[in-house]
């Protein structure tokens, strides 16, 4: 009987440990955790394309640049047309004053003023017979 005793001892002292299964991630979870924590730069295939990598990269700055650019010229433009308006308008606005200071009747007004008047008889031609109009 000692030896059935030993036997379910034994059975008893070594229970079996039921193992720790670890969770099973997704591509794209393991893909993230690599890219978090630097794991994705030791890979064989990153090596390999770093070149395209840095390419890429710098094609997107240059993008970006171009975007900021293209605004900042969209400004300069609409800041041109704003100031070329202003300009006709004001060119308009100085024409008309012009023609109408140098009407005759505005002309005429001025001039009564420092004591000179408007002549009303017509203009006389004059010529001078000479020589040289035979």
């Amino acid at each position: 009987m000692a030896k059935k005793v030993n036997v379910l001892v034994e059975k008893q002292e070594t229970p079996k440990e039921k193992p720790v299964a670890e969770k099973k991630r997704s591509f794209s979870g393991r893909l993230f955790m690599d890219v978090l924590g630097g794991d994705f730069l030791a890979y064989n295939w990153v090596r390999r394309q770093i070149n395209f990598v840095f390419f890429l990269a710098a094609l997107a700055l240059v993008y970006i640049a171009n975007s900021y650019y293209a605004e900042d010229m969209s400004r300069q433009i609409d800041n041109l047309n704003r100031e070329l308006k202003e300009l006709h308008y004001e060119y308009i606005s100085t024409k008309s004053e012009l023609m109408q200071q140098t009407k005759q009747s505005t002309i005429a007004n001025k001039l009564s003023k420092s004591g000179l008047k408007e002549s009303v008889e017509p203009v006389h031609k004059i010529i001078i017979k000479g020589e040289d109009s035979k």
